[in-house]
């Protein structure tokens, strides 16, 4: 049977970063996906418009899907997970197997708001970072990598990120095993230090359902 960790947190607080840390140290057999990928195409969304979409809101994402394909991995089966496109906010034509994982690690914002979804993860973390820090990374990430202008950051993150950190991340952290704080100017050291006590946890029997 697939063990499935949940890596929660705010936008921008470290997530990813974590993720791929605890996967090098597990090493084989450990799976990364990120809940990004199950946002709702904009084909299927009436009179779509990017600048005024809330993307922070869970309803955004597919979570029936994310849902049946996790029950599926943790039956030990497969699944194709759909890639979606962070600049055209559509998904992908092609999807990527997922197969023969000994544990999958799923990071996303919202991962613990929805109580079926919550239910399926037998570890939950959730990743707190300050307001300013993951603003400060968003706008690096968003100009550099999503085509973004500074003003359409700010302005998404002030109408729709901040709100909805408030409503539905920042209460995940009380369905959490283990809370990990990041901090201005961490790096590799720390996502690893981060992964070690994730891991650690992982060895507790009490860890696990």
């Amino acid at each position: 049977m697939t063990r499935i960790i949940a890596i929660s947190g705010g936008s921008g607080a470290g997530k990813t970063t974590i993720a791929q840390a605890l996967a090098r140290r597990l090493g084989p057999g450990v799976i990364v996906i990120a809940e990004d990928d199950y946002y709702r195409c904009a084909s299927t969304i009436a009179n779509f418009d990017a600048a005024t979409y809330n993307f922070d809101d869970p309803a955004a994402k597919e979570h029936e899907l994310l849902i049946e394909h996790l029950k599926l991995a943790r039956g030990g089966g497969d699944f194709d997970k759909p890639k979606y496109d962070l600049t055209t906010h559509r998904r992908r034509n092609e999807s990527e197997h997922i197969a023969g994982a000994d544990i999958l690690i799923v990071e996303g914002i919202h991962l613990l708001v929805c109580a079926e979804l919550r239910a399926l993860f037998d570890l939950k973390v959730y990743v707190h970072a300050d307001e300013a820090l993951r603003l400060a990374r968003r706008m690096l990430r968003d100009s550099e990598q999503r085509r973004r202008t500074p003003r359409e950051i700010v302005a998404q993150f002030f109408t729709n990120v901040g709100p909805m950190h408030e409503k539905y991340v920042e209460p995940q952290r009380a369905y959490a095993e283990l809370v990990l704080a990041c901090a201005y100017g961490a790096g590799p050291e720390e996502a690893d230090a981060h992964a070690a006590r994730i891991a650690a946890l992982l060895e507790t029997p009490r860890s696990w359902r």
